[in-house]
């Protein structure tokens, strides 16, 4: 029997939108290997990284993972005030040099039009099942 090739993706996206990860674990998990970079929590990164270390170490972790990885997927949505998203958009930016094809999804028009994102995303989605189901037509 041949064995079937799955397709990588780094699920990006705000570190508090754990939902996000959750629904496309629960609902494409099966037909995608996705990793999930807050599968780590700040617990595990105090009691094993040296404190001066920890900011290095999760980037590097994370951009290893994304090296990893033949597709990124990254949910940007509007995050609450004081809050932001920079890891993401670093992720993306990360992802689109160094050749992994970026999707994006986000309820809002305005930032699926984004001339930035635009530019590094092969493709913009309003919903994850979107995303997910022309992933699936394409893999």
């Amino acid at each position: 029997m041949k064995e079937r090739w799955e397709t990588r993706i780094y699920l990006a996206g705000w570190s508090q939108d754990l939902e996000y990860r959750r629904d496309a674990i629960l609902h494409y998990g099966n037909a995608f290997d996705l990793v999930n970079p807050m599968s780590i929590t700040w617990d595990d990164i105090n009691q094993n990284v040296n404190k001066n270390l920890q900011d290095t170490w999760l980037v590097k972790r994370d951009k290893r993972l994304i090296d990893t990885c033949d597709i990124l997927v990254a949910k940007v949505e509007h995050v609450p005030v004081g809050e932001i998203m920079v890891g993401t958009f670093m992720e993306i930016f990360y992802a689109y040099e160094n050749c992994v094809p970026v999707f994006l999804i986000s309820s809002d028009e305005k930032i699926r039009s984004n001339s930035w994102l635009k530019f590094h995303c092969k493709m913009a989605f309003e919903s994850l099942n979107k995303c997910f189901e022309y992933l699936l037509d394409e893999d």
